[in-house]
């Protein structure tokens, strides 16, 4: 018997396709599974998540929300995760309802293939102690909470001496994230491929200041500066943590993955088109004869 864990956003029609799913799984040839449902989505009555839980694909029904939270909770190991978009956009939640059963078939199998996704770790270090501390698999953001002012942040790279932002605050965006808030911000697009991610201040003070894509080994360091106002730390759109004066937020290198199944029908670039529009495209040339 194994595992599979099933994420789906709190609307009918990922219900309902939680529902098919678990009724497919009953049906399928030759394969026992214990269905597990996500801990931050009781969708389906399977009970409380069992102690010995050992998932070996995640299924993800909803928006790219549904599946960073799936992501984090259930994917640091590297466990495949097959996202299905019933959101709006779906740029990570990449297979369409349409394609699902026929890319779940072999993903059940084990018959697919997996983009591996590069993460960070963020710590606040307050004194001598590291407050909090999470994986991000999208973005960290610093952001203030008091609208009319701006932030005063220190930031260093590598141990290097540090230098100032004026700003509303500072992304720190992995590749999978540099098409999010980072892209927003005029952030730069980073293939996920690259081992990189970007630093983007938001709504500058001086137009000298500008996204930077610094090597995924890079270490930055954030310090809040004492005349602040409120400031919050947000991973990922969903984790908010308030900072002191004082702190210091610390990025690098994660030492997790998290894996997407490929949609083999969907490439990258095209993704960037038809998702987000980035690219103009033209028809190609009619062949000669053609009406």
């Amino acid at each position: 018997m194994r595992d599979i864990v099933i994420a789906a956003h709190d609307t009918p029609k990922c219900l309902k396709l939680a529902e098919w799913t678990v009724d497919f799984l009953d049906r399928f040839p030759d394969e026992t599974f214990r269905v597990i449902v996500d801990r931050h989505n009781h969708v389906i009555p399977c009970g409380p998540v069992p102690e010995d839980a050992d998932p070996f694909l995640v299924i993800t029904l909803g928006g790219d929300g549904t599946l960073l939270q799936a992501a984090r909770c259930w994917g640091l190991c590297g466990t495949p995760i097959l996202g299905v978009n019933l959101g709006t956009l779906g740029f990570l939640a990449e297979v369409e309802p349409s394609r699902y059963e026929e890319l779940l078939v072999p993903a059940l199998r084990g018959e697919v293939a997996c983009d591996d996704r590069r993460l960070l770790d963020i710590r606040v270090i307050r004194g001598d102690d590291t407050v909090f501390g999470t994986a991000v698999v999208n973005e960290a953001v610093i952001s203030k909470g008091t609208p009319a002012r701006i932030l005063n942040l220190r930031l260093s790279v590598d141990g290097a001496c540090p230098w100032s932002y004026r700003a509303d605050g500072v992304i720190l965006a992995t590749a999978t994230g540099s098409t999010a808030y980072n892209l927003s911000a005029g952030g730069a697009v980073v293939h996920p491929s690259l081992p990189a991610f970007v630093m983007t201040p938001i709504c500058p003070f001086t137009l000298s200041s500008r996204s930077l894509v610094l090597p995924l080994d890079s270490k930055v360091e954030v310090s809040i500066d004492e005349s602040a106002p409120s400031v919050f730390l947000t991973v990922d759109g969903q984790i908010s943590f308030p900072l002191q004066v004082g702190d210091r937020i610390a990025a690098a290198k994660s030492g997790s993955i998290v894996r997407f199944v490929k949609n083999p029908g969907r490439e990258y670039l095209d993704a960037l088109q038809l998702k987000l529009g980035l690219f103009h495209t033209t028809r190609p040339p009619e062949a000669p004869g053609r009406p």
